[in-house]
């Protein structure tokens, strides 16, 4: 997509249990003030294979880029992100943020994460982080203190990302999908 002056887009990407999957999105913001909003979800099952590639391309005056990811990996699943924020030659006043939160529950589970900043303008703020990792031993103990076992503490934790994101999307039938898809896959 290619923005104009003023014009902001929201893209909600959420991936459950595919085989392979390859997502992504280019957005250049052209125009002055214009702006993106992007929140992704995923949930990997054992075997599975994501591909995503997201590129936030600032070129107009005070444009802002979010790109936020969160996701599931588990059972040998595989998932490789390359976010990029990309300030070109006049986006001075401009914001871009980027992060990722990954869970990686079983064993054999691959995540590559993979955030880039470029900058060819002064007056610019990019930021980058990513949360990458398994369940601690608090956690599971403030699980298991209620008297739930791991492995349904996992498939709670797996959920919320993604129940969340149903709800944004603010489209009941969307939303019923893909808590049906959750119901059958947890």
């Amino acid at each position: 997509s290619d923005l104009e002056s003023g014009a902001k887009i929201e893209v909600t990407h959420l991936v459950l249990g595919s085989h392979a999957t390859y997502q992504g999105c280019q957005i250049d913001l052209s125009g002055h003030d214009s702006a993106l909003e992007t929140d992704i979800g995923y949930l990997l099952e054992a075997g599975s294979k994501l591909d995503m590639n997201y590129n936030a391309i600032h070129r107009g005056k005070k444009t802002t880029s979010r790109i936020d990811a969160s996701g599931v990996l588990k059972e040998a699943a595989f998932k490789l992100f390359r976010g990029t924020i990309d300030f070109k030659h006049g986006s001075a006043g401009s914001v871009g943020n980027e992060k990722e939160s990954v869970l990686m529950l079983g064993d054999g589970v691959i995540n590559k994460t993979v955030p880039l900043i470029l900058c060819a303008e002064e007056n610019v703020v990019g930021n980058h982080g990513a949360t990458i990792g398994e369940l601690d031993d608090e956690t599971l103990f403030y699980f298991e203190s209620r008297g739930i076992g791991k492995a349904e503490a996992e498939n709670i934790l797996a959920r919320a990302a993604i129940e969340r994101l149903a709800r944004e999307t603010g489209d009941e039938e969307t939303e019923k999908l893909i808590i049906k898809i959750l119901d059958e896959d947890l």
